[in-house]
């Protein structure tokens, strides 16, 4: 990312699987033998509208892109980003059936790119101060450069998880997917109880304060509820987080020194492998000494969860079961 909350989920250098019924389509190998005379239209959301003599068929997207497509019963035939192969959100996805286009944040194999014949880029885009970059690109130049060869479609991830999971959903019905089918029918309904699961926690939990934060070696950063999508969802089904205090996009950046900052009954910690340990972060004096990290309330927080029923069904039941023995200890 560049300087924003979710951006860090993204860029390791600039700051730190189940599959469908066959009644779902699964966009691999072949090109669609439908001919659509009127063209396929798309308008991603960054206003920017793609049109397409037919409908695209051969996807490349970025990893958490590409997790969430695959969840929708969309199976890119290429993946870009940080280390694909390695993120978890991709665990169970079929690579005998995709390339990796990139393996490097911001470095993308033009050539591969050819040689899989994408009709179509699919990433996820946070709007910050009028910039359109989406996720997996180093700089305009190389974004404009690669979408005049293939098209790019930019999903928003800034807004909250329901509307970034409704717009996915757009999209793949415009590939071609009946997202009224069992095996979407059925996500969608385990993640409806999920959400009653979850506000049902919320609701005995709610005279606790719970803080969302990552780390570095120097920093601890605090989340803004408000710019996170999974954290505003949360919030939405009553979970009790305190949200950083700041007039700055997506995070607090305080020093370890002053970790008492929010007091916190609770603490969810940033898991993935790019951020500071919690066994790192759990040695530093001052983060040690609080309150709920001394009553062990800590749990993962799953940054960046692809926009999927399925996805988003795993981390809410996660969630409710980490919050729910936790009491007041401040």
């Amino acid at each position: 990312m560049i300087e924003n909350a979710l951006e860090r989920a993204h860029t390791r250098r600039q700051v730190l699987a189940v599959g469908f019924a066959a009644s779902t389509l699964l966009l691999v190998g072949c090109r669609s033998a439908e001919h659509d005379a009127a063209g396929w239209r798309f308008v991603d959301d960054r206003k920017q509208t793609v049109t397409l003599r037919r409908r695209p068929s051969r996807i490349v997207a970025y990893s958490t892109a590409a997790a969430a497509l695959f969840r929708w019963g969309v199976t890119p035939v290429g993946v870009f980003g940080d280390d694909p192969a390695a993120e978890p959100a991709l665990a169970g996805y079929p690579w005998t059936e995709s390339e990796l286009i990139g393996s490097v944040y911001g470095e993308i194999d033009v050539a591969k790119l050819r040689s899989v014949k994408a009709d179509l880029i699919v990433s996820r885009w946070y709007p910050t101060s009028g910039r359109s970059l989406v996720f997996g690109f180093k700089d305009p130049e190389q974004q404009k450069a690669i979408g005049a060869q293939v098209p790019i479609v930019g999903i928003n991830g800034h807004t909250i998880a329901t509307e970034q999971i409704d717009r996915f959903a757009d999209l793949v019905r415009a590939l071609g997917v009946n997202t009224e089918s069992g095996a979407i029918a059925y996500a969608r309904s385990e993640f409806g109880k999920a959400k009653a699961k979850l506000s049902a926690v919320a609701r005995r939990t709610e005279n606790l304060r719970i803080i969302a934060v990552s780390g570095d070696q120097n920093t601890m950063y605090v989340a803004k509820v408000a710019d996170s999508g999974d954290l505003s969802l949360y919030a939405q089904l009553g979970v009790p987080l305190v949200t950083a205090k700041t007039s700055a996009p997506y995070w607090d950046r305080v020093p370890w020194e002053r970790a008492n900052l929010y007091p916190a009954d609770g603490i969810l910690y940033d898991a993935r492998s790019l951020t500071l340990p919690l066994s790192s972060a759990k040695a530093i004096p001052t983060f040690a000494a609080l309150p709920a990290v001394r009553a062990n309330q800590i749990g993962n927080w799953r940054v960046d969860t692809p926009p999927s029923y399925q996805a988003y069904t795993s981390a809410m039941n996660e969630l409710a079961t980490t919050i729910g023995g936790w009491r007041r200890v401040t």
